[in-house]
């Protein structure tokens, strides 16, 4: 799929943005007061992972061409909290730092979410939340309704240890809000941003400028993207990190193995390409002069986009993970 003329000239524009960012860095320091993260013990920026849990025995039925490496934890349930521990143990052994937690205030989350927390506070991982604004159908939530799921969280899980914290406030992602009007976005986030950082999810250089009053950085979800027929993603990449320098706010730029959404109706298939594509977009990323990088995913396995260990690929993925991290 990748020829050698095409990886040159993909290379060549994630060396382009690595000069951006560069040069942005130079030119635009940040203040004092920004929330800069830490970077790790080696000196890289820091991987977290999206994480779902809305896996139960029903799940893997349907719409999936592969599944959990055998025996342990094979087609798991979300609740258990053996497979929870597991996945951090292989997160960290990979390199990651923590799992950005996609979120719904529901009672079936309510009930995995401490479990999610005790295990991260013994292997003192780190968890981000990621709030799922979106409906099954399409739909997104009424800013009210969110408004009320935020204050929960603050309410409910802010306080423990496990959350990641940039200058004691944790991390969290509304993802989803190019569905809303910044006046909405501006009414929910104003009662909780002095309890908690917020990053938009925004996909443009406009949109991030234009939540940039409302919400604390970007945390751009973008798992489809084709490095052969998108060869100036990087640049893109680039482009929003430098205006988030710019802003002084929080940049966590993508980065995914492959994609492939075809068994629920989509049409985009981006391959493997035995680790290339994994390494390609780790590289762009990286070059977009992030805060952290976000790597798309652990366990999303109806997009295909999943690390986890698995039957087809077993730990391939993780190991080239580890070797770029």
């Amino acid at each position: 799929m990748f020829t050698p003329a095409w990886s040159r000239r993909i290379l060549l524009v994630t060396a382009m943005a690595s000069g951006i960012t560069l040069a942005a860095s130079a030119a635009s320091a940040s203040p004092s007061g920004r929330p800069v993260p830490p970077k790790t013990t080696t000196g890289h920026v820091p991987v977290f992972a999206y994480y779902y849990m809305w896996m139960t025995g029903g799940y893997w039925h349907v719409h999936k061409k592969d599944h959990p490496l055998q025996p342990f934890p094979g087609n798991y349930n979300s609740d258990n909290p053996a497979v929870i521990d597991w996945q951090m143990r292989r997160a960290q052994a990979a390199g990651i730092s923590g799992f950005i937690v996609s979120w719904k205030n529901n009672p079936t989350y309510q009930r995995i979410v401490p479990l999610l927390e005790q295990a991260a506070n013994r292997r003192r991982f780190k968890l981000v939340m990621a709030y799922e604004s979106l409906t099954k159908h399409g739909g997104h939530l009424p800013a009210a309704r969110v408004g009320v799921d935020f204050r929960y969280f603050v309410t409910h899980y802010a306080g423990d240890a496990a959350w990641y914290r940039i200058h004691g406030k944790p991390l969290t992602v509304w993802g989803a809000t190019d569905s809303y009007p910044p006046s909405a976005i501006a009414r929910v986030t104003r009662t909780v941003r002095s309890k908690i950082l917020v990053l938009n999810s925004a996909s443009t250089v406009a949109g991030l400028t234009r939540l940039a009053p409302y919400t604390d950085g970007d945390a751009y979800y973008w798992s489809s993207i084709n490095p052969v027929k998108n060869p100036l993603w990087a640049l893109r990449l680039a482009l929003m990190g430098l205006a988030e320098r710019r802003l002084h706010e929080i940049w966590i730029a993508p980065f995914a193995p492959g994609f492939d959404a075809t068994m629920i109706g989509g049409h985009i298939i981006v391959g493997r390409g035995n680790g290339l594509t994994l390494r390609l977009e780790y590289r762009a990323a990286a070059a977009s002069s992030p805060d952290f990088l976000g790597l798309i995913s652990w366990n999303e396995w109806t997009e295909n986009t999943y690390m986890e260990p698995s039957v087809r690929y077993a730990s391939t993925y993780l190991n080239v993970l580890k070797n770029l991290v």
